[in-house]
Order: C-alpha cells, then structure tokens, then sequence
C-alpha cells in the first residue's frame, strides 16, 4: 500500500529531515511516520509549496477558513504522488477535513485522518465544525489519540463507529532517552502552548511548595504569555523539541495543568517526560489519565485542584527514591506501548484493513 502523508503547512519533509540532523526534532519525519514503511505501507510525504508569499497566503487562508489546510489541499490535486497513492492520511483534521472533500469531489482515494481539537465544541469556529460534520463522516477512518474522543466523535459528529479507532500516541525513544536522575534537585519542569494549558496554576503551585522546600522551582517553556517572577523559575518562549529535551534532563519531576478537555492536553509531554525517566504530576483528564499509571509512573490530581496539584508535586521533591523509581517505570512503560514504532504498527494496521 501506497499513503500521502498531508501534514500542516509548516512541516515540509526537507527541513524537518534537516533539523533532525542537528538534533532539534524527534524522529526522521514528523510524527514518525517514515516507520509506515517497516509495516507494509510506504509513506510518500507532501511536499506543500514554500516562499514567503505562499506562506503568507496559506495563514491567511487557515485563519479564515476555520483553521483548516485549504491552500495546500488545493495545491495537492495535479500532484502524481498523491494520484499514485492508495489512501491519503492525515494527521490531523486541519488536512483531513480539506482532503476528505477534495477526494470526494474527485472521486479520488481513501483519506485516513487523526482528530485533536474538534471535540471541544465550545471552542470550535462555527464554521469549523459545519464542514467537519459534513466531511469527517465520508472518511475512510477516523482516529484518536484520546479514548475519551472515541464516543463524542461517534454519538456527536457522526462518525459511524466501525470507522472509528483509538491509536495510542507514540513518541521517539531514541529523541527523549533515559536520563539519570535529577541533575538539578527541585526543578519542576513542564512544557505546552496549547489553549488547555493553565501554567498559571502551576505557577501558584510552586510558590506554595517553596514555602516547604525552598529549593523548588519551575522553568516552562511555552509560546503562551506567562507571569513567572525570578525567584520562582523561568519562562523559556523559543525552545526546539532537542533543548525541551534537555529540560526535562535537568529536572526533578515534570508537572502539567490544564483546564477539562478530552482531546488530553498535555500527552506529547507527558509521554516525552516519562520516556527521559522524570516521574509526572498530570491532571486526570479523561485520555490523558490512562498514559499514566497512578502510584507507579507518576501522579494523578484531580483536575483544577490546586491543593492535590501542590501536594503530589511536593511529595515528589522531598521522596527522591520514589521520583527516580516512577521515572524509571515511566520510561519502561513508554518502551513497552507509546513509542512511534507502536504508533506507525497500529496505523498500518488499520489501513490495511481499510
């Protein structure tokens, strides 16, 4: 089996191989998704039109489309690659939405698509959600990181079930390696841009945890705006996934807020931290809880509650041995089910019985 890969328009193949090669993104490409090929489907990877022009263009056409790839959809239709192709897969619905219709107008080939966002109706452009309700049922299959999307996707945006699958989220071993235990005792350390994140509530935790153990403190790296003062820790804005990494090597324990979703905000993180060996303190969002084993890979506070947030962190800086026995386990039980390697297996998978 033949698969165009349709990823956002920001991931061209050439610089992302480039910067793996220096050592500043995980896998070969994006999602790790070259391991298609170990499984029996040969991965081909649009090549989206570059320029500062195009660029410009295709912003603006996301930003007033309802965030979908509508440029590069368009721009993919003469492609021999995709004409070649027996399926389309996306990663996402920002290109799975567009190449459902387009293939649908063209009587052209299966699309596979990954969903992320869309479940959280509230927040989703009107506009959006009308053309994901029209086109996410007419895909070949449908799937998700988060179990908890599973249902909604079903009952709510029509999706019939046996299209519909649950891919456990994978992330590269070899990237995030296992490193010991804390070269900087006391650092916490989290990461994430996404509209669920609520650094400020960690924030406020570990004001609350120094008043104990004074050598605490947070670094955070975010595009997001955040008010982190001096002698609590530091906000770092334009970090790659490779000095993230490095992050998460310094630190003692890795800790997430987010506000309720399903979508598990906050999983690449999670998975990410676990597979460096860094023991996690994650809100028990339904689909992000069952990455993490309570008591055994980190800790699960309920979600919001800044006094269970707060103590789960401070429990894991003052008992080391348990932090460095949870980063451990973290780390076999990403090797053993959330490595991209899984995560390319069960896509194949799936397509092959499409």
């Amino acid at each position: 089996m033949r698969a165009y890969l349709e990823f956002c328009h920001e991931l061209h193949p050439a610089e992302w191989s480039a910067r793996h090669a220096r050592g500043e993104v995980p896998d070969r490409w994006p999602y790790g998704l070259h391991r298609l090929a170990h499984y029996g489907v040969e991965p081909i990877m649009r090549v989206p039109p570059r320029g500062r022009v195009q660029d410009r263009l295709a912003r603006a056409v996301r930003a007033r489309g309802g965030g979908f790839e509508w440029l590069d959809c368009i721009a993919s239709l003469p492609a021999w690659s995709r004409r070649s192709a027996d399926a389309i897969l996306c990663w996402d619905e920002r290109t799975g939405v567009p190449a459902v219709l387009r293939e649908r107008a063209c009587r052209g080939r299966p699309v596979v698509t990954g969903v992320v966002w869309l479940t959280d109706r509230y927040q989703v452009d009107p506009l959006a959600s009308w053309t994901a309700r029209h086109a996410l049922p007419r895909a070949a299959l449908v799937w998700a990181s988060s179990s908890a999307m599973i249902p909604p996707l079903a009952a709510e945006w029509g999706v019939p079930a046996s299209r519909l699958h649950h891919i456990p989220l994978g992330v590269d071993t070899d990237f995030f390696r296992f490193r010991p235990p804390a070269v900087e005792p006391g650092l916490v350390v989290s990461a994430g841009n996404d509209r669920h994140r609520d650094h400020a509530l960690l924030v406020r935790a570990i004001r609350q945890v120094r008043q104990r153990v004074p050598r605490a403190r947070v670094e955070i790296a975010t595009q997001r705006r955040v008010d982190v003062a001096p002698a609590v820790g530091r906000l770092w804005q334009r970090l790659h996934e490779g000095q993230v990494a490095d992050l998460y090597a310094r630190a003692s324990i890795v800790a997430l807020a987010t506000t309720p979703n399903i979508h598990a905000s906050g999983l690449t993180v999670t998975l990410e931290a676990m597979a460096s060996g860094r023991p996690v303190v994650v809100p028990n969002n339904p689909g992000l809880a069952e990455y993490v084993v309570p008591e055994e890979t980190g800790l699960l506070y309920p979600v919001g509650d800044e006094t269970a947030f707060t103590r789960g962190i401070e429990r894991l800086l003052r008992d080391e041995a348990a932090a460095a026995a949870m980063g451990q386990a973290g780390r076999r039980r990403v090797e053993e089910h959330f490595t991209t390697e899984l995560q390319a297996a069960r896509l194949a998978d799936i397509m092959e019985r499409m």
